[in-house]
């Protein structure tokens, strides 16, 4: 008797799949080494550890760093798992292809965490040998401040292998398969006056990155060129974030005598900036741009040396984030600086954008020609890891590199195929 098939894996769809816990790795590493195995490469320096908790500063030396090699090993020893559905297996090859196969490739738009998670992503390609060129002089904005393109080596005998994999034209191989535009704002000053109501004599101190013209330069990259028409077919992939810096810590000309009064003008604020930037963004033809929601801060991350158990977990603990994060410090000073941090917004922040992309895909014609908007959610993946941040006890909100992007990225490349009708 022959058995029946096995019946194809089902994938989870859509939200599903940023809906789960995190489980011990099936094959876990055991030491530095396996770890530095695994992510090695030709390029860069391995992955060598993440920060350790050390309020007496007493540590140093080889056991510093050993104990913060062993961290990084903790914090790589899980995996997220749908609660519903499959992941694909992340392929850096056919990840790049698809990139290649898009006028401009994938661009992330965003903040410093933006940027890690962009470390993060290229650091996959090293492993496979795939080489590239950062900033080229032929290209625009090569040589300014905050952007990172990478265009593939033309001396790599891997770049040939790409192109012949995605079956594009040489035109195509000049331009950046992947981007970095580091603006923490989305927006540039005389924006950001308007929206948040500054008074004409608003001393101007901020030095947050950016791009000026940043959106042109999407525009430039999504393009479509003459010549390419027959295999520079799909669009170019965005995925954006404008979150943390969002806060009355960053915008200071938002005053009012109470806190709540304050976090009033913030929220009042907030919206105007989504409905700028989507408005600048969505004639763009040709791009499928992704909000990654902010990720959240988790106050006494140190107290943590493994994930919650699961979201219900999660939710009990990180309760009264603000009275958590202020007793962090000691002074009333401190205090008030960490209140005005604003972490407890950016779930309501992150709920605006979900919002307003649901909104404009509902009213989005039939055949529009515009940009495709999706939301892209790593909150609950992230809002389980108290025990990854960076640096424990002195920064609780960055990530410690590769350990949650690396699930970032097999998510994002998850959700682009599904989204694109390769799996169901």
């Amino acid at each position: 008797m022959v058995n029946p098939p096995a019946p194809p894996p089902v994938f989870c769809q859509s939200y599903e799949c940023g809906v789960g816990k995190w489980v011990p790795r099936k094959e876990p590493f055991t030491s530095l080494k396996d770890v530095q195995i695994a992510y090695s490469n030709l390029w860069h320096p391995v992955w060598d550890g993440c920060g350790v908790w050390d309020p007496l500063a007493k540590l140093e030396g080889e056991e510093k760093k050993k104990l913060e090699g062993q961290r990084l090993v903790d914090t790589l020893n899980w995996e997220w798992v749908p609660g519903r559905g499959l992941l694909l297996e992340y392929d850096p090859v056919d990840f790049v292809v698809r990139m290649l196969k898009s006028p401009g490739g994938l661009v992330l738009v965003g903040d410093s965490i933006s940027r890690q998670h962009w470390h993060a992503i290229y650091y996959t390609f090293r492993h496979l040998n795939i080489t590239f060129d950062s900033n080229p002089k032929h290209l625009p904005l090569a040589g300014v401040a905050n952007v990172e393109q990478f265009v593939l080596s033309k001396t790599s005998a891997m770049t040939k292998i790409l192109q012949e994999k995605a079956g594009v034209p040489q035109s195509r191989m000049e331009r950046p398969f992947l981007t970095l535009l580091e603006d923490h704002m989305g927006l540039g000053e005389s924006d950001i006056r308007a929206i948040t109501n500054a008074k004409p004599d608003y001393y101007w101190y901020h030095k947050f990155r950016r791009v000026e013209g940043w959106e042109d330069h999407l525009k430039w990259l999504a393009m479509p060129r003459e010549g390419e028409e027959a295999s520079v077919t799909e669009d170019t992939l965005v995925m954006i974030n404008a979150g943390a810096h969002w806060s009355r810590h960053e915008l200071a000309m938002l005053r009012a005598p109470t806190d709540q009064q304050e976090q009033a003008l913030l929220e009042d604020t907030y919206p105007r900036m989504i409905d700028l930037v989507t408005s600048r963004l969505s004639p763009i033809e040709r791009t499928s741009i992704y909000y990654r929601p902010t990720s959240p801060g988790h106050p006494k991350c140190e107290d943590h040396t493994v994930p919650y158990k699961d979201m219900a977990d999660a939710r009990r603990q990180e309760q009264n984030l603000v009275q958590r994060l202020k007793e962090t410090v000691s002074t009333p000073d401190d205090k008030k600086l960490r209140s005005r941090w604003d972490w407890n917004l950016f779930k309501r922040h992150n709920e605006l954008w979900n919002r307003t992309i649901h909104v404009m895909n509902e009213r989005r014609p039939a055949g529009a020609m515009g940009a495709k908007w999706h939301y892209f959610d790593v909150w609950d993946v992230s809002m389980q890891r108290p025990d990854a941040h960076l640096d424990p006890g002195k920064d609780c909100l960055h990530w410690c590199l590769p350990t949650i992007f690396d699930d970032w990225t097999r998510l994002f490349y998850h959700r682009v195929n599904l989204d694109e009708g390769r799996v169901k």
